[in-house]
């Protein structure tokens, strides 16, 4: 379990609003798992900060630190519905 961590910054947010449009887009229903998780941070933050920039690096590891723990059946959109809400986009 990860530990408590402040509320995600205003960069933070915007990255997990945009993972969860993309959870809820492709393949809504499927399983969500961790290495899914894993992969989008890298590839959002990348696309906002930039390939190999120290900022895409932190933004990466800010994102997987606010996130929520990937629990067994929880489906991508489910997923998706716990990112928008700790992002305070609502579902």
């Amino acid at each position: 379990m990860r530990d408590a961590t402040p509320a995600p910054d205003a960069d933070t947010r915007a990255l997990l609003q945009q993972i969860a449009a993309r959870l809820t887009a492709e393949r809504p229903q499927h399983p969500m798992r961790e290495s899914i998780l894993t992969a989008l941070a890298l590839t959002f933050a990348t696309r906002r900060h930039g390939y190999g920039t120290e900022r895409a690096a932190t933004a990466e590891e800010q994102l997987l630190a606010a996130a929520p723990v990937v629990e067994d059946g929880l489906t991508r959109q489910q997923y998706a519905g716990l990112l928008r809400d700790l992002a305070g986009g609502g579902r």
